[in-house]
C-alpha cells in the first residue's frame, strides 16, 4: 500500500509539472479544469491510503 500511495504521489507532481489532459483531441472543452483538480484528488488519495495502512499497522 505504501508503494501504491507514492506511485499516486509522483504522477500528481508529474501532472503539476508537465500537464495532463483527459481528451487527446487537443482541442481545448473542458478538459483543462478537470486536469487541474486530478493532481489534488490523487493526493487525497494517497493520503487516504496512507492513513489505511497506518490504522491497519500492528501495535
Amino acid at each position: 500500500m505504501d508503494e501504491a500511495a507514492e506511485i499516486i504521489a509522483r504522477v500528481a507532481d508529474r501532472i503539476d509539472n508537465n500537464g495532463w489532459s483527459i481528451c487527446p483531441c487537443g482541442e481545448e472543452h473542458g478538459q483543462s479544469e478537470a486536469g487541474q483538480r486530478v493532481p489534488d484528488v490523487m493526493r487525497d488519495d494517497a493520503e487516504l491510503i496512507r492513513k489505511s495502512r497506518a490504522k491497519s499497522a500492528p501495535p
